[in-house]
C-alpha cells in the first residue's frame, strides 16, 4: 500500500494520509507547489514496503553502483521516513550538499536521481542564477539549470574571459547544438533535429575562470611542467540537455509535457520554443563524479528513438512513484534511466545512455569512462578520440577507462577531469 501526500502550504511540508493510492492523482491538472519537497514522497512509498529490495548489478541496468537497495533513508541532515517529511531547505541542501549526495547514491540511487532532478529544474528566481524559488510552481519555466552559464557564455572567442557568475542572468535565449557528439543527427517525427545545451553550476564555472581553462592557452597551459592538475570542486556540477523542437499544430496535445524553453536555432538563428527530451546530470560529489541520466517517456513516440538499455528495478520503482506524486506537472513525464557511479561493478562494465543523447550507441556508452578520456594535449592531436574502431564500426569506451595516453611527453595528454565539455575553448 502507498500512502497518498497532502500539502499543507502553511508549514511548507508534506503530510502522509494512508488508505489511497497515487493512481487516482495521475491526471490531476491543479498542479504541486515548489515550496514543497516533492521528494519526500520516495519516503511516503517506502514506508509501506512497496519497494522491492533489488540490487542492482551495474552489468547492464545503468546503475553501476551495485547498491540500488532502495532502503529509502538519508543520512545526517537529508530524508528519513520516520522523522517525518522533509521541507524544501532539506531538499535543496541534499542536492548542494556533496557528502549528503554520497550518502544517498549508496543507499538509493534512484532516489538521489530524482532529488537532484528536481533541484535542477525548480523555477529559477529572476534575475539570479542558479538559486531556486521557494514561490514557484513546478513546471515554470526558467529552471535552475536554465540560467546556469551555457557553454557559449563560458568559452569564448579568442579565449576572452567570460562575464562573471553574478551578471544578472542569461541575457536571451541558449544557442542549440545540431548534433549529437558521434556526429549524428537526431529527427524527431515532426522532421525536426533533436537539439542540445551544456550548462555548468556556479561550483564549475568559478573554478573555470580561476584556473583560466576558458581559453586554450590556460589549458596548454596544463601541459608546462609543474602544472596543477585539473581538480573540480565537490560543489561543481554539469548538465547536458536534449530538446524538442515544439510544433504548435503536432505537439498541441502534448505541449504540458515538457519542460519548455525559448532558445535560438541556427544557422539562421530563429527562435523556437523547445522541449527537454532529455537531461545528463553530473555532480562531483565523488571523485569520479556522479552521472544520471533522464529523458521524457514519450520519446520514442515524438523522436523515433527508444531507451534501449534495462532500468535497474529498483529506479523503475521509485520512477513510478515519482511520476505519480508529480502528476499533474510536466515532470510526471521524466523518467530516470539510470546513476552511474563505478567503471566496473560485479565483474562487467557499468553502461549509462539516453535515447536522445547517444542514440546510435547505447549499448556501448558509459559516461563515466567516456568522461575520463576529456584531455587537452599541445601535440598533434589535441584530443583525445570519443569512440574506438571495433569490428569496423565506432564503439564507446566502457569500463576501466586506459591510463597511457596521460603523461609528460610531447604526444601525451592532461586530463581534465572528466568535463569534456572544455573542448569548447577557442584560441
Amino acid at each position: 500500500m502507498v500512502s497518498r501526500v497532502v500539502i499543507d502550504f502553511a508549514e511548507v511540508r508534506l503530510k502522509r494520509r494512508t488508505g489511497a493510492t497515487y493512481g487516482s492523482h495521475m491526471h490531476h491538472r491543479g498542479g504541486l507547489r515548489a515550496v514543497v519537497a516533492l521528494s519526500a514522497v520516495l519516503w511516503a512509498g517506502t514506508a509501506c514496503g512497496s519497494k522491492p529490495e533489488t540490487p542492482g548489478t551495474g552489468s547492464g541496468s545503468g546503475t553501476g553502483t551495485g547498491t540500488g537497495t532502495g532502503t529509502g533513508a538519508r543520512g545526517d541532515g537529508g530524508i528519513d521516513a520516520a522523522k517525518g517529511a522533509p521541507t524544501f531547505a532539506e531538499v535543496v541542501s541534499t542536492a548542494t550538499a556533496p557528502t549528503q549526495i554520497v550518502e544517498l547514491v549508496k543507499r538509493d540511487p534512484g532516489s538521489l536521481a530524482w532529488i537532484m532532478f528536481l533541484y535542477v529544474n525548480w523555477p529559477a528566481k529572476a534575475g539570479e542564477r542558479g538559486v531556486p524559488d521557494p514561490g514557484g510552481t513546478l513546471g515554470a519555466t526558467p529552471t535552475v539549470f536554465q540560467t546556469w552559464k551555457e557553454v557559449h557564455e563560458v568559452y569564448l572567442a579568442g579565449g576572452a574571459a567570460p562575464q562573471p557568475w553574478d551578471d544578472g542572468g542569461p541575457s536571451g535565449p541558449p544557442t542549440l547544438s545540431l548534433t549529437e557528439i558521434d556526429g549524428t543527427t537526431l529527427t524527431d517525427v515532426n522532421g525536426n533535429p533533436i537539439t542540445y545545451t551544456v550548462a555548468m553550476n556556479q561550483g564549475a564555472f568559478d573554478y573555470i575562470v580561476s584556473r583560466a581553462l576558458y581559453g586554450w592557452n590556460g589549458q596548454a597551459a596544463l601541459r608546462q611542467t609543474g602544472a596543477a592538475p585539473v581538480a573540480f570542486p565537490a560543489s561543481a556540477m554539469e548538465v547536458k540537455a536534449a530538446w524538442k523542437i515544439l510544433d504548435p499544430v503536432a505537439d498541441k496535445d502534448r505541449m504540458d509535457h515538457y519542460l519548455v524553453a525559448q532558445a535560438i536555432l541556427p544557422p539562421a538563428n530563429t527562435k523556437v520554443a523547445v522541449g527537454l527530451t532529455a537531461l545528463h546530470i553530473t555532480s562531483k560529489a565523488l571523485p569520479s563524479w556522479v552521472w544520471i541520466s533522464f529523458e521524457q517517456i514519450e520519446n520514442p513516440t515524438t523522436t523515433g528513438a527508444d531507451y534501449l538499455l534495462p532500468i535497474d528495478p529498483a529506479i523503475a520503482t521509485v520512477n513510478h512513484v515519482m511520476q505519480q506524486a508529480l502528476a499533474g506537472t510536466p515532470l510526471a513525464y521524466y523518467r530516470a534511466n539510470g546513476v552511474q557511479t563505478e567503471f566496473v561493478a560485479g565483474g562487467a562494465p557499468t553502461l549509462l545512455a539516453n535515447s536522445q543523447i547517444e542514440t546510435k550507441f547505447q549499448k556501448t556508452s558509459s559516461c563515466i569512462t567516456c568522461h575520463a578520456l576529456a584531455s587537452v594535449s599541445t601535440g598533434a592531436q589535441p584530443r583525445l578520440d570519443f569512440f574506438q574502431l571495433k569490428a569496423g564500426n565506432l564503439s564507446g569506451f566502457v569500463g576501466m577507462p586506459p591510463t597511457s595516453p596521460f603523461g609528460p611527453g610531447p604526444d601525451q595528454y592532461s586530463a581534465l577531469d572528466f568535463v569534456w565539455s572544455m573542448r569548447e575553448a577557442k584560441r
